[in-house]
């Protein structure tokens, strides 16, 4: 039996090729297709409030349904994160893979023998490659985030995603984390790739700053039960010494960043400036998580 792999497909789903020509419903097609031929059966996650897309009954995706929608947050009718997880668990007691739509795979017959057997309390990350429709010229990985997870059922245990939304900033972010902190022994990822076609954001400023003061909120709410890892640890105090003003590369920066945090806490000014740091800060932990990835070409 294959394992799933869940993602959310949106009711309009549109890409450019390097021409500016429309191949939206081409690169969706192929997308799923690669699940497929990686071993995997595809589910989209979607709002009742959500229409469908039209080609996700002729590709044979298998559709969950789920009664909310992030609208208020995102100003469409986004999953939240946690109601994916909720949904794919209900499909799978031993792994569950998680795709961004946009994103085609390719792996090696011993990289899918060894994601086919991911135990209960392993995890598999993989960062994406940017493309403009050559994958051979394509761009070292994308190091700001995941865009292909897996995880055995144990370590996906009772997570709470808060109001982190699927496709928003920042969800990449606390997945890892999360399992990492929870113990999780991330398996070799080599042979995998993450390919996407570039394109323009689809987020702004706004979701980037309401999303990452979920994702702070959510670590500070972390029970200690959970806290399994050393190295997470002190990633999370490093993370909240940013909140209280401890970053700068200069003198002067550094003085200014402890003032902001002192006197001007709520400021967007400092907001946006410890979640910059944070994200930075961020990055080195995903590093070590995906260290094993390659440059390897098609």
């Amino acid at each position: 039996m294959n394992n799933l792999i869940v993602t959310s497909i949106p009711p309009v789903f549109s890409r450019k090729d390097a021409q500016g020509n429309e191949i939206g419903d081409d690169y969706l097609t192929r997308c799923v297709q690669s699940w497929r031929a990686c071993g995997f059966d595809p589910v989209t996650v979607n709002s009742v409030n959500e229409p469908l897309h039209p080609l996700i009954d002729d590709l044979g995706v298998k559709v969950l349904r789920v009664p909310r929608d992030a609208r208020a947050i995102t100003g469409r009718p986004h999953v939240f994160l946690g109601d994916l997880l909720d949904a794919a668990r209900t499909l799978s007691r031993e792994r569950v893979f998680i795709v961004n739509a946009d994103i085609e795979l390719e792996m090696t017959p011993e990289a899918r023998a060894r994601l086919e057997t991911l135990g209960p309390m392993q995890a598999v990350a993989v960062r994406r490659r940017d493309h403009t429709g050559d994958k051979t010229t394509a761009e070292p990985p994308y190091d700001c985030g995941i865009d292909l997870f897996g995880a055995g059922h144990a370590v996906l245990a009772d997570i709470d995603c808060g109001d982190l939304v699927f496709g928003m900033p920042w969800w990449d972010h606390f997945m890892p984390m999360m399992l990492l902190w929870r113990g999780a022994d991330f398996v070799d990822n080599t042979g995998v790739n993450v390919w996407h076609l570039d394109h323009d954001g689809r987020w702004n400023k706004k979701q980037y700053v309401s999303s990452g003061q979920e994702f702070i909120r959510l670590l500070d709410a972390t029970p200690q039960k959970f806290k399994r890892n050393p190295v997470v640890d002190r990633h999370a105090a490093q993370l909240m010494r940013i909140r209280r003003g401890d970053y700068g590369s200069s003198l002067p920066r550094r003085i200014e960043a402890r003032l902001f945090a002192m006197l001007l806490p709520f400021s967007k000014t400092h907001t946006r400036r410890v979640l910059r740091e944070t994200s930075l800060s961020n990055t080195t932990l995903l590093d070590r998580i995906t260290e094993h990835q390659t440059h390897s070409r098609p």
